[in-house]
């Protein structure tokens, strides 16, 4: 047992006395090493694309540009057996910080090493930059524990007596190896079913398609993010300038390791929903995800989400990796977690001592601020609207924000029913139907949408302006949050005053009778549809203070109504019985 502990020590102290490391400092030198840089991913089955030579010789070209990166190359007998990305700086006093390159780019990160020399060449580096710098910073960001790096990097500091600190994150996939297909799909069987009733009221307006998106056409996903973020506070910088060509010069990377794939969700040939995923060997990182903001009730990022999921698995990938965080929606789909860590490590000095400190200190009021969801909203979400309002908004805008924040308060809501004959009037006015594709390219086309999506038919005139919403189903009141199912043969029909006998003719002619809501208010309104021939049926009144609402409905009048026209009782028990739950 001794002198097997004898030869390995021996073993040891040969392997340190034999390294010796070379400064790289430029692109073109580090060309040099691309085959061995890349025989040493291969030879070790590695799957973290953001150390992969094309992603990193890329990073260095358009967002490293005007970084000091140095890379330390360990060698062992003129060979490489290992490699260090890091950029240099100066701090507080002089201080040397290194950290990883990449850092707001490259969630993971590693060191390059073939597996037998990974630690002698840590041990070797920190002593050689030890010995070169008298004050200096190690902070190294991404570091998996499912690799056995950030374990080496503490089993130096311990043994050396170096300060040092170490922040984990969790980092949530899919291991699709673990489970099969058809038991992910029964275990997540409720969100599936979500999804796909929302997609088949999306499928019933138009067409809608998931398709690969060839690496010319990329500018779409940065519009898309672009417009998605409009309104929210966005520090990925995803859009700017110098990361658009960051992407675009990866798309077009040749390598058999590295790919990166980017996919569109389109409906009627139009972007709603965009991933961009970087996949190394069996790995598929989805490096972000963004759809139409005016799309969302029909919940576009899921249905993108679940498409991208399944396209991983037929791709024969086995891990989909959602990243390091702690957003809610990565722990609905995943199977198992990593950690990923930062490890600070620094010299004795007094300098870098409280520089350390600040960093650390700093790290916990970020961990502790990104793991509050709510909070994380707020800044995100909520000031991001007000900037965009204060930035935006016209006089209009800010009397129609007053009124609505008064009204969460408290609020008094009085309007009446009117319902009409089936045989009034004569149609003189022609008016087509608007399909969802039509509004496509209209400003404000998210009121279109919702409005689609909650039933109504839009009609517009002979001028192609909007002439009326029509709904076959239901009164919907949607600033009050009111329904009243309707009768078969009765649409209720919301208008801006304009052509209403002509509207009126115009539904008429089906067969069907007239129903419209009026407020308290609205005299003149209720004027001209008595001299219509309407009759009003029902008055409601509606009381709210803070989230409490109550519903009183002084009349009832639709059940005499009805009979009177001939209807069916036994039909119509829903008339009934609704107005006691409503």
């Amino acid at each position: 047992m001794n002198v097997k502990l004898i030869i390995f020590m021996s073993y040891k102290k040969e392997c340190v006395h034999v390294l010796s490391y070379r400064l790289v400092t430029t692109m073109e030198e580090l060309e040099s090493y691309k085959n061995t840089w890349s025989e040493i991913l291969e030879r070790e089955k590695n799957n973290n694309p953001f150390i992969e030579f094309e992603w990193v010789s890329t990073w260095w070209t358009t967002l490293g540009v005007n970084d000091n990166v140095e890379i330390y190359i360990v060698e062992h007998e003129g060979m490489a057996v290992a490699f260090f990305p890091f950029v240099r700086s100066k701090r507080f006093g002089g201080i040397h910080h290194f950290s990883f390159i990449g850092q707001g780019f490259a969630t993971y990160m590693e060191v390059i090493a073939v597996k037998q020399w990974k630690e002698p060449s840590i041990g070797y580096l920190l002593k050689e930059l030890s010995r070169k710098y008298e004050r200096f910073i190690l902070e190294l960001h991404g570091l998996l524990e499912s690799k056995n790096t950030s374990q080496i990097l503490e089993k130096y500091a311990i043994e050396h007596r170096v300060p040092h600190s170490i922040f984990r994150a969790v980092t949530p996939y899919i291991d699709f190896h673990s489970i099969k297909l058809e038991d992910f799909l029964h275990k997540y069987r409720k969100k599936f079913k979500s999804i796909q009733r929302r997609e088949k009221k999306l499928k019933a307006l138009g067409y809608v398609t998931f398709q690969a998106v060839h690496r010319e056409r990329i500018a779409g996903m940065f519009d898309l993010f672009e417009r998605r973020w409009q309104k929210k506070i966005d520090k990925s910088r995803f859009t700017e300038q110098q990361t658009r060509r960051f992407f675009e010069c990866l798309t077009k990377e040749k390598c058999n390791a590295l790919r990166v794939e980017v996919d569109s969700l389109q409906f009627e040939g139009y972007w709603i929903g965009f991933t961009i995923d970087i996949c190394c060997r069996d790995r598929n990182f989805c490096q972000a995800m963004g759809h139409d903001p005016d799309f969302n009730m029909f919940g576009p990022g899921r249905l993108i989400e679940r498409e991208n999921m399944l396209k991983a698995h037929a791709s024969n990938y086995r891990f989909y990796d959602f990243g390091s965080g702690y957003e809610p929606y990565k722990f609905e789909w995943y199977t198992h977690i990593d950690f990923s860590r930062r490890f600070v490590m620094s010299t004795k000095g007094k300098r870098e001592r409280i520089l350390r400190l600040i960093m650390i200190l700093r790290d916990r009021l970020k961990g502790q601020l990104t793991n509050n969801h709510q909070l994380v909203k707020l800044k995100r979400d909520r000031l991001g609207e007000l900037r965009y309002f204060l930035k935006n908004a016209r006089l209009k805008d800010w009397f129609h924000s007053f009124k609505k924040g008064i009204n969460r308060l408290i609020a008094v809501h009085i309007f009446d029913i009117y319902v009409s004959e089936k045989d009034q009037g004569q149609n003189s006015s022609s008016f087509n139907e608007m399909f969802i594709q039509d509004v496509m390219a209209y400003r404000g086309r998210a009121n279109y949408f919702s409005n689609y999506q909650k039933g109504y038919r839009i009609f517009r005139n002979s001028t192609k302006e909007i002439a009326f919403l029509r709904h076959d189903q239901l009164i919907y009141e949607e600033k009050i949050g009111f329904t009243h199912k309707l009768p078969s043969d009765v649409s209720y029909i919301k208008e801006n005053n304009c052509q209403l006998s002509d509207i009126v003719a115009k539904v008429q002619e089906e067969g069907r009778a007239v129903c419209i809501s009026v407020h308290w208010y609205e005299g003149k309104r209720r004027r001209k549809l008595v001299q219509l021939g309407f009759k009003k049926v029902e008055r409601i009144k509606i009381f709210q203070l803070f989230n409490k609402k109550k519903v009183y409905r002084k009349e009832n009048n639709w059940l005499k109504y009805l009979q009177s026209q001939g209807k069916n009782i036994d039909h119509l028990w829903q008339l009934v019985l609704l107005p006691m739950f409503t």
